[in-house]
């Protein structure tokens, strides 16, 4: 069985804004130079899965929607009269797709996807993806796909708990990077790397923040690039009025007012009230810019030990990208200890796990101390990795689950 498969993403804003701020004139490309030239700086997950759908027989297609001269490009180049998201749909259009996955379910709500599968017939299935904080709001709007694709037990459970068609794909690693991160890779070599983000709520890196706190005031020299998040005054100001405005519309069971009330509508999916991170000069003191995509593996790839800790909504399991890309570039991985992180890597024999500070402390300097033992545990990391984690396989892991929900629904492709 073969159909036509896209999948419809966005980028973090910080990335693209460093992208279009050091390549000033891309924007002059035609849409296939501009997006070619995107995709070759391996961000996220790049047009990797369209790759390899395609070595599957399946044509397939990547569109970044908020790639703003690049899909501005491909208006301009189709007669499209579109802005924002609604290129997307011309896009679409154009392509005639039979399944859409959509891996930012966020940006793209209800009436959005309404509009969407009414304009494009041709679509049979809209996958949706989710591997971030959630809460009950959120996952109403995920009925509107086809099935959602989730990377661990413990959203696939609340997902179907709420009555959500769900299946669990684990992250993974792209293995052909190695070969590019080996190209022009200037970076310093260091005992100890972290790169992520410092992003403030009880659910999302508070904890993050105190680990990482900890091991730079028991002087562990840890070679930082962070995003650390941060809203300006007036801006927060208006965030945390949006958020009481919503509160006070859920209380009133008014949830269509607060919706359809531009400056209230993304305040009403948060659990929390918008706030800066508190008490986190140390760590900005410490830290370089952030960095992305291949720059991001050639930087992990110098370094002997990579850090890891997942996010508060990743609750008790092994969740996130950075375990694959630690390992998967060839770097010694310590990270919190997860009940299910065993079933990804052998802990002690393949990655390194703590369950507090002061462990991870203890363990970082006996890794540092130890450096065969440290070397033999990072290409065993690597090994596992290239054997059970590689990218090519998810994707075949998706389309077999693709191709089971067209024949469980007979539907006719194009």
């Amino acid at each position: 069985m073969s159909y036509r498969f896209v999948k419809v993403t966005t980028y973090y804003r910080e990335f693209l804004k460093q992208y279009y701020y050091s390549n000033p004139n891309i924007v002059t490309c035609t849409y296939e130079e501009q997006s070619a030239h995107l995709m070759a700086q391996g961000h996220a997950w790049s047009n990797y899965f369209p790759l390899h759908f395609n070595k599957l027989g399946v044509e397939a297609f990547e569109i970044v929607g908020n790639a703003k001269p690049l899909q501005q490009a491909w208006a301009a180049e189709n007669g499209s009269s579109a802005s924002g998201f609604d290129i997307v749909i011309d896009q679409l259009q154009y392509l005639k797709p039979d399944v859409v996955f959509f891996e930012d379910s966020f940006k793209f709500d209800g009436e959005w996807l309404s509009k969407l599968k009414e304009k494009v017939p041709s679509i049979k299935l809209t996958i949706g993806f989710c591997c971030t904080g959630f809460n009950d709001f959120y996952l109403n709007r995920f009925k509107i796909f086809d099935f959602v694709v989730v990377c661990s037990p413990h959203f696939e459970k609340a997902f179907k708990e709420f009555g959500l068609n769900v299946y669990t794909i684990v992250h993974a690693f792209e293995t052909s990077i190695l070969d590019k991160i080996k190209i022009d890779n200037n970076y310093p070599e260091t005992d100890f790397i972290f790169l992520g983000s410092f992003i403030p709520g009880r659910e999302i890196h508070d904890v993050r923040q105190k680990v990482v706190e900890y091991l730079l005031k028991a002087k562990i020299n840890i070679d930082l690039y962070s995003n650390i998040s941060t809203i300006k005054p007036i801006d927060l100001f208006l965030r945390q009025n949006a958020f009481n405005a919503a509160n006070i519309l859920k209380k009133l069971k008014l949830p269509s007012l607060a919706l359809a009330l531009p400056g209230v509508r993304k305040a009403f999916y948060l659990d929390e009230m918008p706030k800066n991170p508190r008490h986190i000069n140390l760590i900005k003191k410490n830290s370089k810019p952030a960095i992305y995509g291949l720059e991001m593996f050639k930087a992990l790839s110098r370094s002997k030990i990579g850090f890891n800790f997942h996010g508060q909504v990743a609750g008790d399991y092994a969740a996130n990208m950075r375990l694959f890309e630690v390992t998967g570039v060839g770097s010694c991985l310590i990270t919190d200890w997860k009940k299910n992180l065993n079933d990804l890597f052998e802990i002690d024999k393949e990655v390194v796990a703590f369950r507090s500070a002061e462990e991870c402390v203890e363990k970082v300097k006996w890794l540092l101390n130890h450096p065969i033992e440290r070397e033999q545990i990072a290409k065993a990391g690597q090994k596992r990795v290239l054997k059970d984690h590689a990218l090519e396989m998810r994707v075949k892991q998706l389309d077999e689950i693709i191709k089971k929900e067209l024949a469980d629904r007979k539907l006719v492709l194009n």
